[in-house]
């Protein structure tokens, strides 16, 4: 209630009194300001009128601060005493409230509710005061015009996760809090949001022995999401286990990334021509780095370099492996890059977002060069990975992925760049990942991989795929970057050069 985000999230657990506090946050601003217009509304507004509503004026508002009411499916509302109406509205047909100025939305199990329908409201949050609409103020700041969504934890990847617990979300002592929300394609923030995690042993109005007995009694997948709040696949075969994603998901959320939604920056041609001793070393302001503004970049761990630690032992250079899942930028499907440390065997940093082909391959040089010219790994079956392949090797980035291939028409052995994944490679790979993930052998600390992973399942055809309006290219890199990466030595052997002396005195050698 103290929370000063303009979009807040409550939620996480059933019982929790999620629509609860959403009527009392309504009704405190209808109370503070005098003829602000609320919209409080679910998916089927005959939901709202047996629940948020019943809630709102049973327990909440006082019968007699109400003057006007109406209700109807066509104008469902009530009126206080001082101007401020509270519409009650089903979001089937919710085209009528994208041209209306409302000062307040609250969304009651937003779950099933579509993320464009609570955007498009959102836009009319706008409402002016009284003496600020008749001086045609345009800058009025006396209503609060924010949202409230409630809701109970649904599958991975969900836009709601998206939004309060991915992409750059930072941990706080009740939840998660992000200082900008951002929606993809967007060129500003929409503002700043927050997410409290519901808990059904923090409401005192439930009846005794309702968390122990009812909750507790539930199933175990059940209790899982509604009494632990946890965002996990229950309506299939998830292909990755489910108890190690759990544990995974538990640990990501304590680890604070280094950047959140950063991008890298610098001059490419410029670090080219040096590297290849064509041109002078780049000024400080065209080097390659990573800038910490908005991006699809998540750092988690900085690159290790030759260094000597505080014994004046050298510290070798840590070897990383960089893998890329290429799409056209354009669709539903993203690009995507997993960055792995081969020696610690650990996911250090990712990249995901919707870019051409070109740019994808210059975002791939940048991380790869900061990351001590990691061993690019781009994935060429699809078309796309092969345009991104093209550009890298134009770019003449030192180290590209190269497997042994036999050309038939040469007659002869072969080099080729690129990673392939076939149908019987795809297998190979992912259970690679599998394995890794199983026995907890390999660190990952994204929520937004661990969230499409959750979403990976087996099909009807039985193969594992993401499930429908989902996406998996996070899983796909990061399981060719794990298999690639297991298959280098963990460690270097380092071969002992001996003391040299001539075999023949006369000649020297």
């Amino acid at each position: 209630m103290l929370s000063g985000a303009k979009i807040r999230g409550y939620g996480g657990a059933m019982g929790g009194g999620k629509s609860r506090t959403g009527c009392e946050a309504v009704f405190d601003a209808s109370l503070d300001n005098p003829g602000l217009v609320t919209l409080v509304a679910r998916q089927a507004h005959t939901s709202i009128v047996e629940t948020t509503k019943k809630t709102m004026l049973n327990q909440v508002i006082d019968p007699q601060l109400i003057t006007r009411s109406r209700a109807s499916a066509g104008e469902d509302y009530v009126e206080l005493w001082n101007g401020s109406r509270i519409h009650f509205v089903g979001l089937e047909d919710p085209i009528r409230w994208y041209s209306s100025e409302i000062g307040m939305a609250f969304f009651d199990e937003c779950q099933e509710i579509e993320e464009d329908t609570v955007l498009r409201i959102l836009t009319r949050l706008r409402q002016r005061c009284q003496v600020c609409e008749r001086a045609n103020r345009a800058d009025c700041t006396h209503m609060p015009n924010r949202a409230l969504l409630t809701f109970n934890p649904s599958n991975p990847g969900h836009w709601l996760q998206r939004w309060f617990m991915l992409d750059g979300a930072e941990r706080t002592e009740f939840g998660f809090r992000k200082d900008e929300l951002w929606m993809e394609g967007g060129t500003a923030p929409i503002g700043d949001c927050e997410f409290f995690f519901a808990k059904a042993s923090d409401n005192p109005h439930l009846p005794p022995g309702y968390v122990e007995s009812t909750l507790g009694g539930m199933k175990e997948w059940m209790r899982r999401r509604y009494l632990e709040g946890l965002w996990e696949f229950i309506s299939g075969i998830c292909f990755f286990d489910i108890d190690a994603l759990r544990e995974y998901t538990e640990r990501a959320h304590d680890v604070k990334p280094i950047f959140q939604a950063a991008h890298t920056v610098g001059d490419i041609l410029a670090d080219v021509n040096f590297r290849t001793g064509r041109g002078e070393k780049p000024s400080p302001g065209a080097t390659i780095k990573i800038d910490p503004s908005q991006g699809g970049l998540i750092v988690f761990k900085k690159p290790i370099r030759q260094h000597f630690d505080e014994k004046d032992r050298l510290v070798d250079a840590h070897r990383y492996v960089l893998a890329i899942d290429s799409s056209s930028g354009r669709g539903h499907d993203y690009s995507a890059i997993q960055v792995l440390d081969v020696e610690t065997f650990e996911q250090v940093a990712e990249w995901q977002g919707k870019l051409e082909t070109g740019l994808v391959a210059e975002e791939a040089y940048r991380l790869g060069r900061i990351y001590n010219d990691a061993y690019i790994v781009p994935e060429v079956t699809g078309g796309w990975g092969l345009a991104v392949e093209q550009v890298l090797k134009k770019l003449r980035y030192p180290r590209l992925y190269t497997k042994r291939t036999f050309d038939r028409l040469a007659a002869k052995w072969t080099d080729k760049t690129g990673f392939d994944t076939t149908i019987r490679m795809r297998a190979v790979v992912l259970e690679a990942l599998e394995t890794a993930l199983r026995e907890r052998e390999l660190g990952i600390y994204s929520l937004r991989t661990l969230g499409e992973m959750g979403t990976f399942v087996y099909s009807e055809r039985e193969k594992p795929e993401a499930q429908p309006g989902a996406n998996d290219d996070l899983v796909l890199a990061l399981a060719i970057g794990v298999k690639v990466a297991a298959d280098l030595p963990r460690v270097l052997r380092k071969v002992k050069e001996k003391d040299y002396t001539p075999q023949f005195e006369v000649t020297g050698y």
